[in-house]
């Protein structure tokens, strides 16, 4: 609605308070739709009164409450904190009866260009209230001007406020006034526990409620945008709506290089007006196509009725790694071995091995080689987290050792790449025969020993023949 679309002052707060339940002053104000002033005492000029502003999300559904100006029972409604008021006095002197009559048919416009005095700016505290005191008798202009960090799709419009308000053949000096706002928000969840290496598929859900409109107003556009990551590359998207079956003329759906876009069309933007409150969900697949700097964010807005004017959503982020494996000699760091092979598993957070050796590590195989020269190897895109190694075969000339061999990939670029050290024991020579002079004496040896024994073994003999 435009500021200066001359209502009556009458007729504006009383559409506001029955209908989008923005302004609690209602049909109350002293212009002939409460009861005559005659019937009731005579107004203070001296006294002070109050302007207490309670600020509150849009229901879904109208909360019955009556706008009197008098305090009542929020319970239910959600409060919103940190939106900025500020009141500001008309130059109409209620002091003068005379003036009372000027009000009937006044319009925000005209109160805008009648100001006096300086405006006084307070900010809606946890309960979102922002209570204006000693306020002298007058017509007060109520303004919304910042709606601080929430994310308030249609903001309130100014109104106006008497001190006091007619109020059951009585005046009220402390008025309490309950201007709501359609706030909205967009919730992004990412889903990457299937993801490993590079090519690997990353998932984002995107929920996004269909605001709760004030009445009287239409829902004209409402969309998602998602600027993706240069790393990330579009796979597919689907949406849905809680409690309501979408056809394909509903909406659009896709995305055109690094920018996606959902946008209902006006057939379901006519379908959503029926389900305010309801969640629009998202499911964007994507995969992650290099590693960069390791941590690739995401962060998608929507907006209602404006394009321009669009929130963000949490952002998430999927962060990636690089191994490098470095083969050595069990004796000598500096001989590099090459030609070892491995296989890698992923490791849940037990310690458990996710499935079979990841696949498409290096050039759609499962297997990487440890290169000549410097006896590395660099995978150069993990999701970051734990793995194992498990070499399949030996360096040429070294013994196979299957051992699983742990690794923690951390999120950076390739140059942060975390290096496993992995040795080989060279596989031992065969046994040689013993020959030459050693040999011989060994031989030698061996002979003396059972010439011997036989000699003691006929002495023995002998002596027993004797005894016989």
């Amino acid at each position: 609605m435009s500021l200066n679309n001359p209502r009556t002052l009458r007729g504006r707060l009383g559409r506001l308070a029955s209908t989008l339940g923005v302004v609690a002053v209602g049909a109350a104000l002293a212009f002939g739709s409460a009861a005559p002033a005659s019937a009731a005492q005579n107004i203070d000029p001296e006294a002070k009164g109050s302007i207490t502003v309670h600020k509150f999300q849009e229901p879904n559904t109208p909360t019955g409450l009556v706008h009197d100006g008098t305090a009542v029972d929020t319970t239910g409604l959600t409060a919103i904190p940190g939106v900025t008021f500020s009141v500001q006095q008309v130059g109409i002197d209620l002091a003068d009866s005379a003036n009372w009559q000027q009000l009937e048919g006044y319009t925000v416009a005209q109160a805008q260009k009648n100001l006096t005095g300086a405006a006084k700016p307070l900010i809606t505290d946890g309960e979102g209230v922002a209570a204006f005191t000693d306020l002298p008798v007058g017509l007060y202009l109520v303004t919304e001007t910042n709606t601080g960090t929430n994310n308030i799709a249609f903001h309130g419009e100014p109104f106006l406020v008497t001190i006091p308000l007619a109020l059951d053949n009585d005046w009220n000096y402390d008025v309490h006034v309950y201007p709501k706002n359609t706030v909205t928000g967009l919730i992004k969840e990412m889903d990457d526990s299937k993801a490993h290496v590079i090519g690997d598929a990353v998932t984002y859900t995107l929920k996004a409620q269909v605001p709760a409109l004030p009445a009287a107003t239409e829902l004209t556009a409402f969309g998602i945008t998602d600027s993706l990551d240069g790393r990330l590359a579009y796979a597919s998207a689907t949406v849905t709506v809680d409690s309501l079956a979408l056809e394909a003329g509903d909406y659009t759906l896709g995305a055109t290089g690094q920018e996606f876009a959902l946008t209902f069309t006006p057939d379901g933007l006519a379908k959503l007006h029926e389900v305010q409150g309801k969640d629009v969900t998202v499911t964007l697949t994507t995969s992650v196509v290099s590693l960069g700097d390791g941590a690739i964010k995401n962060q998608a807005q929507v907006f209602i009725n404006d394009p321009a004017n669009s929130f963000n959503s949490n952002e998430v982020t999927t962060s990636w790694g690089a191994l490098t494996v470095f083969k050595h000699a069990a004796e000598d760091e500096g001989k590099f071995l090459a030609g070892a092979e491995f296989e890698l598993y992923a490791l849940d957070s037990a310690g458990g091995r996710v499935a079979g050796p990841l696949k498409d590590v290096v050039d759609g195989d499962n297997i990487f080689t440890t290169a000549s020269g410097d006896g590395t190897f660099t995978v150069n895109g993990l999701k970051a987290g734990d793995y194992e190694l498990v070499e399949t075969k030996a360096p040429l000339g070294y013994k196979l050792d299957s051992t699983p061999i742990k690794a923690v990939v951390a999120e950076g670029d390739l140059g942060a790449a975390v290096v496993v050290k992995i040795s080989n024991t060279q596989v031992p020579a065969f046994m040689l025969p013993l020959t030459g002079s050693t040999g011989t004496a060994v031989f030698l040896g061996g002979g003396l020993v059972l010439v011997a024994g036989g000699v003691l073994l006929a002495v023995a003999r002998k002596r027993r023949t004797s005894q016989a």
